[in-house]
């Protein structure tokens, strides 16, 4: 072999060097391009390293496979949004459905919805309040007006004391992405907080799928995925690993869907949910956020193309 041939062939394994370092750093979608250029000058150089028959062909077969191989796990991106320009109603557009949302001082987009009244403080507490103060009531306005005129004054009372429902808050956004995806986000929650992802459909932006994340998700009261269709809700899966997530830390989660209709979920890198959904096949025009209690800051938010699922 002579110097330049050696000279080319050091080229192309050092470029693949190159490559496989890129990708097991997890680089980040915007470098996509770069790696699609490497790629491309790889395939240019082996194939002039062929034509040359400066090396074994089975030698020159497994580069090109590998130069496939890394080709496979580009990521093709279809939405990302980190907030850093501190505002959700332009690049991308996110339209507020009910309440507030609004990006803090950490370029996260935050919402909160207050608790119920009996969520802060316990509900034994509460009934013991509304009895004695009901039967303090009750006494005084027996004495003067009669029983008829106190079982008035205790209906209103107890209705005046009673907790209005907490009001959601919701905000969407348009953006095309296949049956197959990838879902990744960072977020914290306070407690007792409870919101939900949902993948909307057609250009309506019918609610599909709904992933309903309990911060302080348990067996008992686990994280689900829930198939909308019209007015019924179909839960498809479940949640059995329950790592902690309602500390006020930040946490990832990550939603994949792939081709056969397979679903998990990862939250911090751990699969806490694995189930299967083939109902709707078509792409997703949209999704949705919806902050059901407490507060919610979402860091970032991507959804790639799934790769396919690693062999178990």
């Amino acid at each position: 072999m002579t110097f330049i041939a050696k000279g080319l062939m050091a080229g192309i394994v050092l470029n693949l060097c190159l490559v496989s370092g890129l990708f097991s750093a997890s680089v980040p979608p915007d470098d996509n391009q770069a790696l699609k250029s490497m790629l491309s000058e790889l395939e240019a150089k082996i194939d002039d390293a062929d034509k040359r028959m400066i090396a074994h062909p089975n030698f020159i077969g497994d580069l090109r496979a590998l130069v496939q191989k890394y080709k496979a796990q580009l990521r093709q991106l279809f939405f990302r949004d980190d907030f850093d320009d501190a505002n959700f109603d332009k690049t991308p557009e996110w339209t507020v459905k009910s309440g507030q949302f609004s990006v803090n001082s950490d370029g996260q987009l935050y919402s909160f919805v207050a608790w119920q009244a009996g969520d802060e403080q316990t509900g034994e507490t509460a009934q013991q309040n509304k009895s004695v103060e009901a039967e303090a009531v009750g006494i005084i306005l027996d004495s003067i007006f009669g029983s008829a005129q106190k079982k008035k004054a205790t209906t209103q009372t107890t209705r005046q004391t009673q907790a209005e429902p907490a009001q959601p808050a919701a905000i969407y956004t348009r953006t095309m992405f296949p049956a197959a995806f990838e879902m990744n986000m960072a977020f914290k929650s306070s407690p007792k907080g409870e919101f939900d992802i949902t993948l909307l459909g057609t250009n309506k932006l019918s609610a599909r799928y709904r992933l309903n994340v309990k911060a302080d998700h348990s067996n008992e009261n686990p994280i689900e995925i829930i198939r909308e269709s019209g007015a019924r809700s179909f839960t498809v899966g479940a949640s059995e690993t329950f790592p902690v997530i309602n500390d006020g830390n930040v946490h990832t989660l990550s939603w994949i869907r792939y081709a056969n209709g397979a679903m998990i979920v990862l939250i911090d890198d751990v699969k806490v949910m694995q189930t299967y959904e083939v109902y709707y096949r078509d792409d997703f025009t949209g999704v949705e956020l919806t902050n059901n209690k407490g507060s919610h800051a979402w860091d970032s938010i991507e959804i790639f193309k799934a790769l396919a699922p690693e062999a178990d």
